[in-house]
């Protein structure tokens, strides 16, 4: 889970944040990016991460969320488990779930936090690539 590039610049890539599955097109395909957020969202996100880890919250529907604009349907729960499983497909279509540990939902949130100071355009990071999908916070998409 190596970080991204960092362009310059801060602020708002995008009036809403996108949850998209990308199934090919790169040899890190396939994977679930969200991107075109600002420091706010990340912040939200970040929160979300930390409510998974500090285990007052056992799930979180990311397609749900205020400003979260799924692509295609894309449907993204977040869960804590046991074990690391990483993303999965679920049988309804366009519908995934990653569980982690709550350990790891701690350091997911620290992955996440250099977002809320600042968003550049080229930044990103990868969040989780324990299972078959991998799942990416990406500024402006890119990677």
């Amino acid at each position: 889970m190596a970080a991204g590039g960092v362009g310059a610049g801060a602020g708002v890539i995008s009036a809403t944040m996108k949850l998209e599955y990308v199934s090919d097109g790169s040899e890190d395909c396939p994977l679930i990016r969200i991107h075109g957020f600002g420091p706010p969202d990340a912040c939200s996100l970040r929160s979300l991460a930390v409510a998974l880890a500090d285990g007052s919250t056992g799930a979180v529907e990311v397609h749900g969320l205020a400003r979260m604009e799924p692509v295609d349907g894309c449907r993204l729960t977040l869960r804590v488990g046991p074990e690391d499983r990483g993303i999965r497909q679920l049988p309804a279509p366009n519908a995934f779930e990653c569980v982690l540990r709550q350990r790891t939902w701690e350091q997911v949130a620290d992955l996440i936090a250099p977002f809320c100071e600042e968003v550049a355009p080229g930044r990103y990071q990868w969040l989780d690539e324990s299972g078959d999908i991998a799942l990416l916070l990406s500024a402006d998409g890119n990677w």
